[in-house]
């Protein structure tokens, strides 16, 4: 399951998209603009482009499709327009409809929102080009594909650190070891996705906000959560009763979940700003795939990965039983 929604997420094209505007010079009457696309398929007979603000919209006087990605489109731009920042829709049947939004900047145009609604293109066509295919997404481009790393980590690593939480709590109550071995193999595999996550993050932040670090209160809580985690095991090698540090490590596990669920979720969702998605203003990425193809090989890598967690939470929780009843064992010796 996890290698095959590797295999896809790293495998399968971007879907076509407009890439970028070479609009620098665009101004009140006849201007000559270029756009350059990604994956597409311009050269073909209904290619169709024009520009538009919400219900005014108006096309070219000329398109020239230069080779399959880039176009050289010539139009009249009227003085008065419902805004100065236009969007630019591309469409033919191979590629479906492409948009770039509020990024064709003209100059010297006079604002008048009181335009009538106009419309100048031909019925618009949907894409058949017969693929699977990953959404385009400006700004993530190509790292949309991390996707489905960098959060599942987080989710698996969510799941096992919520275990040591239920573990402390029940050992707490019950005294017996196997909760004590449970958290301590819990939180293990937790900080090791945790640390995963952190990689990927800085990684995935290098190419889409230019830092492999950036001052974002959900990078920072991250951090500080995974250092509070790391801490846990600090605890225990600094308490040689084995009944003692037992239980004030469980109350330290407990402690450090409540710490987490602050710092990676309340106080990013008090904040005024914040580059993740789903947080403050940002929308979340179940805004961004409308035909659902990257829900679904999320939801198979989140569940491969939260798979691949428990197993080895079990493999690491089998290896701490067996240290522990050599322990006891060479003790009687």
């Amino acid at each position: 399951m996890l290698v095959g929604a590797i295999f896809i997420a790293l495998y399968f094209p971007l879907s076509p998209g407009i890439l970028s505007l070479e609009a620098d010079g665009v101004k009140v009457g006849e201007s000559t603009f270029g756009i350059t696309g990604y994956n597409t398929h311009f050269k073909t007979e209904d290619l169709q482009v024009w520009m538009n603000v919400d219900e005014f919209s108006f096309c070219p006087t000329s398109i020239k499709a230069m080779d399959e990605t880039h176009i050289s489109v010539t139009a009249v731009f009227p003085s008065k327009l419902p805004s100065r920042t236009l969007n630019v829709f591309v469409n033919n049947r191979v590629d479906g409809t492409l948009v770039n939004i509020q990024q064709l900047y003209v100059k010297e145009a006079e604002v008048d929102r009181s335009l009538e609604r106009t419309a100048c293109h031909s019925p618009i066509t949907t894409s058949d080009h017969g693929y699977f295919s990953l959404p385009f997404r400006t700004i993530l481009y190509e790292t949309i594909r991390n996707l489905n790393l960098h959060v599942p980590m987080w989710f698996a690593m969510i799941v096992m650190m919520m275990l040591s939480l239920v573990s402390a709590i029940l050992y707490l109550v019950k005294s017996d070891s196997r909760y004590d071995d449970m958290t301590v193999s819990a939180i293990r595999i937790g900080l090791l996705f945790a640390l995963c996550g952190l990689a990927t993050g800085s990684v995935w932040a290098r190419f889409t906000w230019t830092n492999w670090w950036t001052d974002d209160p959900q990078l920072n809580g991250a951090a500080i959560s995974t250092l509070g985690y790391l801490a846990y095991f600090i605890l225990r090698r600094a308490i040689d009763d084995p009944e003692k540090k037992s239980r004030l490590s469980s109350v330290y596990a407990i402690f450090a979940f409540v710490m987490f669920y602050v710092f990676v979720k309340v106080i990013p969702g008090q904040a005024e700003f914040s580059l993740h998605p789903n947080t403050t203003d940002n929308p979340s990425f179940r805004d961004y795939d409308v035909e659902g193809k990257l829900k679904t090989v999320f939801y198979i890598a989140s569940t491969g990965w939260i798979i691949l967690s428990a197993w080895l939470f079990s493999l690491e929780y089998r290896l701490a039983r067996l240290i522990r009843k050599r322990d006891a064992r060479d003790e009687t010796i």
